[in-house]
């Protein structure tokens, strides 16, 4: 029958750190999940960790011996004779950590670990707290002399140990700030100050130089506007389009200035009916001014129609439009 072990619990350990049980991955652990005799990772497994969960604060799973491994069996009875009850989790460096006064429990000398990720779990004759513990490099995976009091201290600083994924992107957050790697918080903080500060005022000048375009922008729509008008008045005025067209003409400057000014400016003046009267010509003269006084019914009734289409074409569109409200068809 399986024997559920206590891997890992949250208390202070003898070399003086705590780690949090709410900040232990154990994917990898699950994945493959391995158990040792005293983190020997030199030697096969003699265990198949099963059922691994979190209760309470601990990390517990169950011991499947291989029973037929010598070794296995042999430590088997020494754990079913109760000569051997103790496990120990088998972690790579830890990810993260804190000196926050709050995590710490009497006797805690060093900090927190908040988080870090499980290896393996060994069975052990004797751990450095009551579920013992042990530290893998991940560049050599050998384990971490944590009697080394340097090693020790290392491993706690999650910031420069090489081990450590923060540190590498520590080390971008240091590129990107264009800082030397060891730069303090206190200058970190600075550049990123100094960042946010330089955003804010391009942020203002960009309001203010948006402002003084748009103004820019609405004082020369105004500007083609007034000039639109005038070029369309101009246009009525001297019978290049008709006073029902002037609308159409200012929509259509507003939609393409250039264009409309180009297809009015093509329009050739009207020549006044006057203008087509030879110099010298008084029965021209006489003859104009009755055509001119008189309405196009009047006209259709004296049969002048054709007379005044054939020698007064302008004046002829003229009485036509008056008439009907349009322009004659070309012929």
């Amino acid at each position: 029958m399986p024997k559920t072990f206590i891997l890992h619990d949250e208390t202070v350990n003898t070399r003086g750190f705590r780690m949090l049980t709410s900040g232990a991955n154990l994917e990898e652990f699950r994945k493959n999940p391995v158990g040792l005799l005293n983190h020997n990772d030199w030697d096969m497994p003699i265990i198949r960790w099963e059922n691994i969960r979190i209760e309470g604060g601990n990390i517990l799973a169950d011991a499947v011996f291989d029973e037929k491994d010598a070794k296995a069996v042999e430590v088997m009875g020494k754990v079913d004779r109760d000569f051997i009850r103790m496990a120990s989790i088998g972690a790579w460096p830890p990810e993260a950590t804190s000196d926050d006064p709050m995590l710490k429990l009497p006797g805690q000398t060093l900090q927190t670990v908040t988080k870090w990720t499980v290896r393996e779990a060994s069975i052990v004759t004797i751990g450095s707290n009551h579920n013992a513990m042990v530290f893998y490099d991940r560049e050599t995976g050998k384990q971490i002399d944590l009697n080394d009091p340097s090693a020790l201290i290392k491993l706690m600083d999650t910031t420069k140990t090489s081990n450590n994924p923060k540190n590498e992107k520590m080390d971008e957050l240091n590129q990107i700030l264009n800082l030397a790697d060891t730069a303090t918080p206190a200058e970190k903080a600075a550049a990123v100050r100094a960042i946010i500060s330089d955003r804010d005022r391009l942020k203002t000048e960009n309001v203010t130089l948006t402002s003084r375009i748009d103004t820019l922008n609405n004082a020369a729509k105004a500007a083609q506007k007034a000039e639109a008008i005038q070029l369309v008045d101009a246009a009525v005025k001297d019978g290049r389009i008709n006073a029902d067209g002037k609308d159409t003409y200012i929509k259509l400057f507003d939609t393409d200035f250039e264009s409309a000014k180009t297809a009015l400016s093509a329009i050739p003046k009207r020549q006044s009916v006057s203008g087509q009267i030879e110099p010298g010509n008084a029965e021209n003269a006489v003859e104009l001014a009755d055509l001119q006084k008189k309405d196009w019914n009047t006209l259709d009734k004296e049969g002048k129609l054709v007379t005044l289409k054939d020698k007064y074409p302008d004046l002829y569109e003229q009485k036509f439009e008056a008439r009907y409200g349009c322009k004659p068809q070309k012929a």
